[in-house]
């Protein structure tokens, strides 16, 4: 679902259509033929058109859910994804809602949107991470033989990036910002949380979290920060610095070095568990499903 299904509808926006003949009924749904004539070949054997026709089945069944849980993508979601199939053919929006098949690429669209948030909703609470002993298979049939590690750091920071002026005209603004995290500091270091002042001051959206930030790579960070980090010893408050957006200070709360490699891998076992789990599911609503084919039409 990547590419958000201009795969199973990346269509040809001449494509001719096929007869309507009914080859599958789902509960009270009907499939026909030109629902999978587009990916049939003259080679095609009769077992690889029942494939076509099992995977429009489970596409029933799960628009089926769709309506019954309600799922419904967001207008700007469709607009993003219908701009993306315009300039994917080499066409403007506007030429694109032009074409007589528009409406139905919007259902398309619609439908796999919602399919998207579908597979969302049931996989949401459930928890994937991978055990010891699923890492130490994957590994041993996918040996690492390079040691590609990732310096990673988790900061606090107090970010002020405006300040009242009205009190000090004397006084640039940034002169204002400096003065004032110098400030803050000094209450830092005679004892007052980090955190409690972050909440209270902090222009940076880490506000929330008592100023503190998830884990950074350490060298995707802005030169500001960088050199700022050069000889800061972990817990020890930064003199105030400008970066792009304002003014900060910060502290190292934790640093890590993280096997990428080993990133990949487990991110591969939580994908795996997350599909088999979701493919399961869809054998589930078979079995509770009214499914007919007539496959002497194929």
């Amino acid at each position: 679902m990547k590419k958000l299904l201009l795969l199973v509808f990346i269509w040809s926006l001449n494509a001719l259509s096929s007869p309507n003949s009914i080859i599958a009924i789902v509960n009270d749904d009907l499939i026909t033929f030109d629902k999978i004539s587009n990916e049939i070949k003259p080679s095609s054997t009769k077992e690889e058109k029942l494939t076509l026709i099992n995977r429009q089945i489970d596409l029933a069944l799960q628009l089926q859910k769709v309506k019954e849980v309600g799922v419904k993508p967001k207008a700007n979601s469709i607009k993003t994804t219908l701009i993306k199939i315009a300039a994917q053919n080499n066409l403007t929006l506007m030429q694109l809602q032009a074409l007589p098949q528009f409406n139905k690429i919007v259902r398309d669209v619609t439908d796999q949107l919602s399919l998207r948030g579908l597979k969302q909703v049931v996989l949401q609470k459930l928890n994937f991470k991978p055990t010891e002993k699923e890492i130490s298979a994957t590994l041993k049939e996918n040996p690492n033989n390079s040691k590609n590690l990732n310096q990673q750091i988790k900061i606090a920071q107090i970010a002020i990036s405006s300040i009242d002026q009205t009190d000090s005209l004397l006084q640039s603004e940034d002169e204002l910002i400096k003065q004032f995290l110098s400030e803050l500091s000094g209450k830092i270091n005679d004892g007052t949380s980090f955190s409690s002042l972050a909440k209270l001051h902090s222009q940076d959206p880490s506000y929330k979290n008592g100023g503190e930030s998830d884990w950074l790579d350490k060298d995707r960070l802005p030169q500001a920060f960088k050199q700022t980090l050069q000889g800061l010893k972990q817990g020890e408050l930064s003199q105030p610095f400008k970066t792009s957006q304002g003014w900060r200070i910060i502290k190292i709360i934790d640093q890590r070095s993280i096997d990428m490699y080993l990133v990949s891998i487990k991110s591969k076992i939580i994908q795996k568990k997350r599909n088999d789990y979701f493919n399961n599911w869809i054998k589930g609503l078979r079995e509770k499903a009214y499914i007919e084919v007539y496959d002497h039409k194929l």
